[in-house]
């Protein structure tokens, strides 16, 4: 792979690992993307997400390099895919994520377990998991992995999330038993055959929105969801694998040790303090760099994607000016993070929100540097100079798909 196929992802990660000279570093910069991948590239969600790895590989890094993000996840629909191998019907469209059939739950009661058993990496969209993988690296050099669903979290999809939370009081053992099948039986396995599977693959990454407050409470979440990803742990049994959970909402909603309970989950977990909105409107961006400072971890903050979405460009820039001066002004790394961008969000918003970060998260920058609205470049004129400046190599085969076919 030569230096030039891998400039561009090459200086973002520089400023991660820069975060080791902190003060004397930058903010990173990160965003989760799903939706906004298909509709910036304008190709229908099913082709994307089912269909073609390698195109959703392309678009995904041709996003991440137009935002000028440091780092992009791009989560797919990652609830989806054990369960899809499993044998759950999921439901895919053309113009939005895919789902599952909710109308008919995979699993209705104890005699269901039995489904839970990982049958191997030709099952479901695995394939494409892997193809996706080993097409990032092609064009960029750098290993990347799939994120997968939390235990919690997928049995909440498998058998209904009100009927999950119902079962902890009534069938207690039950849950256990279901949670224990989906580590033991399931993603244990399935970790294994990955990491045969894919070159660097060294981090279990969950997303676990169903273990957020009021959905669950604190007694929950250490009954019945910690100790579980602590068993894929020690199942797994893989020196140097690392566990990453996100998706933690609900912080502002608790109070006193119960508060501390949860900041202490959320800590484990992430490696890091995860405080973004609502929780760092409600509490303030000084709430959350004073947990980060006192548990002596990193903090890593960011604005709601509504906020994004509907207040205008000069709110936007002032909110990210104000988290990013309060969450880097302390002696552990700050990271800003855009959650989930919606679909309907202005390019214009983005560049302007990503550039505010850059900008105050600079080192020695403070309230008085000044701000400069950035160059406006649509993602059609990005796409332009892509197709002649292009040291990745994309085949941009996914643009005969796509509303941008006449650029071709």
């Amino acid at each position: 792979m030569t230096q030039s196929k891998m400039t561009f992802l090459l200086e973002r990660l520089q400023t991660l690992q820069n975060l080791a000279n902190w003060p004397n570093a930058n903010v990173p910069v990160t965003a989760l993307v799903t939706e906004y991948i298909p509709e910036l590239c304008k190709v229908p969600y099913d082709y994307l997400f089912r269909d073609d790895a390698k195109a959703m590989a392309e678009c995904t890094l041709l996003v991440q390099d137009y935002l000028k993000l440091d780092i992009l996840t791009a989560n797919m629909d990652v609830y989806n895919f054990e369960a899809e191998a499993m044998g759950a019907k999921i439901k895919f469209f053309p113009d939005h994520c895919p789902d599952f059939d909710r109308s008919d739950y995979f699993i209705k009661d104890a005699a269901d377990l039995d489904k839970i058993r990982f049958g191997g990496l030709d099952q479901g969209r695995f394939p494409y998991l892997i193809e996706y993988c080993k097409a990032y690296k092609h064009y960029t050099g750098v290993d990347t992995f799939p994120i997968f669903s939390a235990p919690w979290t997928l049995a909440g999809n498998l058998y209904g999330i009100e009927n999950l939370i119902m079962a902890t009081i009534e069938e207690p053992e039950f849950v256990h038993e279901f949670l224990r099948r989906i580590v033991d039986d399931y993603h244990v396995p399935m970790f294994r055959a990955l990491n045969e599977a894919i070159p660097g693959f060294a981090e279990m990454d969950f997303v676990d929105a169903f273990a957020s407050v009021p959905m669950v409470n604190v007694q929950i979440v250490e009954k019945f969801i910690r100790p579980y990803l602590q068993r894929e742990l020690d199942k797994l049994n893989m020196p140097g694998m690392r566990l990453m959970d996100t998706a933690f909402f609900g912080t502002a909603m608790l109070e006193g040790d119960e508060r501390k309970r949860f900041e202490d989950f959320i800590i484990w977990s992430n490696g890091r303090f995860l405080c973004i909105d609502p929780d760092a409107a409600s509490l303030g961006a000084d709430y959350a760099r004073a947990v980060a400072t006192e548990r002596m971890t990193a903090l890593q903050i960011g604005i709601s994607a509504t906020y994004l979405e509907f207040e205008p460009i000069d709110n936007i820039t002032a909110l990210v000016r104000d988290y990013v001066l309060q969450a880097k002004a302390g002696p552990t790394p700050a990271i800003f993070f855009f959650n989930n961008i919606s679909p309907n969000t202005a390019e214009e918003k983005i560049q302007a929100a990503v550039w505010a970060a850059k900008v105050y998260g600079a080192p020695g920058a403070d309230d008085k540097t000044p701000y400069q609205m950035p160059e406006f470049l649509s993602f059609e004129e990005f796409l332009k100079y892509k197709l002649k400046n292009n040291p990745e190599e994309y085949t941009f085969e996914w643009l005969k798909k796509s509303a941008y076919s006449y650029l071709l």
